[in-house]
């Protein structure tokens, strides 16, 4: 790195020096320089954050021309439930001063803090896929989009029965919703901790601004009262003349159990004045097609990555997670950055299965000859179960027999897609 540029750890808490950062990390997405409310509520926001801001002090300024946060959180794998995970965000460099090794410095210096610090992954939300493939990261998570015509919306009478209440959440009252997303998120592999903070955030804007749209917040109770679900969304018009056409935009829908989840949408697709319902970020595998008479009345797609994950420690990773295949394979994992490159033997066995079914891993270390040889992304991809290692042989990205592929693929598949609805 150039003499002039140095690299700087930003107190969320020093007015000046936050909005120094909040400058070029908004402008490189496109969003206009902060205001007064902006700042605190970021201040608010990132409390408790790791900021990292690289100036140029070329010519006697002192510009911050890169940044970075990170954030200790945690990750829902598969069988095991919640494990910790350092979330990168707000990783961006003005076209000023792209090329020069900005991103590179900060983010394998966190990378390896992170790893010191006992973490066995990192995850991000990529704006640009191209990039983080260098520094380790796989697409673990995908996501889609659904649009409902409300009209064909007929659940089928096997459907599991609507039952209990539903209510309008006033301005303010979060914490039923974030019991509700807590008990949700540690079930799905890709779930994220949604902290005390975010929660705040969300009950200073309040359901008029749930994640920056007008609109409302519904909160169902199972028949003995307590909160199993929520739905926010927002109506826009699209009327002309005095025929009804409204459109109902979910924002974020989460149902811990069956009934919750149809009561819900049912809730949502029946709104008066409106014919159609969207929404945004939904797991690929959504239940609701195979719960109506027309499963058609839903159209699906795109289909989006979401949650790239990248393994810190490939021991610690393999173990973290539980399987519901039995096999062995010796892996050899390539890091381009040297963080985690390691040979392990991943032995599933059928007399280490939980009562649940799904069984522990033995990993261990090894000099033995590798079945498989992959990047560390590629191995970071198929961690949570959502990308097949029979795909990957296909497509040249992992050395192995086909054999091996249909093994790595067994042992890493999940019942549910793995999904992430928490954008941080």
């Amino acid at each position: 790195m150039a003499p002039e540029l140095r690299v700087t750890q930003v107190d969320p808490q020093d007015r000046e020096a936050l909005r120094a950062w909040s400058v070029p990390s908004r402008a490189a997405f496109l969003q206009s320089a902060p205001t007064e409310e902006d700042l605190q509520e970021r201040r608010r926001a990132v409390t408790g954050h790791r900021l990292s801001a690289v100036h140029d002090t070329v010519a006697g300024e002192d510009r911050v021309v890169a940044t970075l946060r990170t954030f200790d959180s945690e990750l829902t794998v598969p069988g095991s439930g919640p494990v910790s995970v350092d979330a990168v965000s707000t990783a961006t460099v003005l076209p000023t001063h792209r090329r020069r090794g900005l991103l590179t410095r900060m983010l394998t210096a966190d990378l390896e803090r992170a790893r010191h610090d006992g973490h066995a992954f990192a995850a991000l939300i990529a704006a640009e896929a191209p990039i983080y493939g260098r520094f380790g990261f796989g697409a673990a998570t995908r996501a889609t989009s659904l649009v409902l015509d409300d009209a064909r919306v007929r659940f089928r009478p096997d459907a599991p029965a609507a039952s209990g209440s539903l209510e309008f959440v006033p301005d303010g009252r979060t914490a039923e919703l974030a019991a509700v997303h807590d008990r949700t998120r540690r079930h799905r592999p890709g779930g994220l901790l949604r902290d005390e903070a975010w929660w705040q955030a969300a009950a200073r804007r309040g359901p008029g601004r749930w994640l920056g749209h007008s609109g409302h917040v519904v909160l169902h109770r199972d028949e003995r009262g307590v909160a199993d679900g929520y739905v926010a969304y927002d109506v826009t018009d699209e009327s002309v003349g005095r025929v009804p056409d409204g459109t109902a935009h979910v924002r974020d829908l989460a149902a811990a159990t069956p009934a919750a989840y149809r009561a819900l949408w049912e809730f949502v697709t029946s709104i008066d004045l409106v014919r159609t319902t969207r929404a945004g970020n939904r797991p690929v595998d959504e239940l609701l097609p195979h719960l109506l008479v027309d499963p058609r009345a839903v159209q699906t797609g795109p289909v989006d990555d979401l949650l790239w994950l990248r393994a810190l420690d490939v021991p610690g990773a393999l173990a973290a997670r539980r399987y519901l295949g039995c096999g062995t394979l010796v892996l050899k994992v390539v890091d381009p950055l040297g963080l985690a490159e390691a040979t392990v033997r991943l032995h599933v066995a059928a007399q280490r299965c939980g009562a649940d079914g799904w069984v522990c891993a033995e990993v261990t270390t090894t000099d033995a000859e590798p079945d498989v040889v992959l990047p560390v992304g590629e191995l970071s991809s198929l961690l949570l179960g959502g990308t097949s290692a029979v795909a990957l042989h296909a497509a040249g990205r992992i050395d192995c027999s086909a054999a091996a592929a249909y093994t790595l693929t067994t042992l890493m598949a999940t019942p549910e897609q793995p999904w992430c609805p928490t954008w941080f």
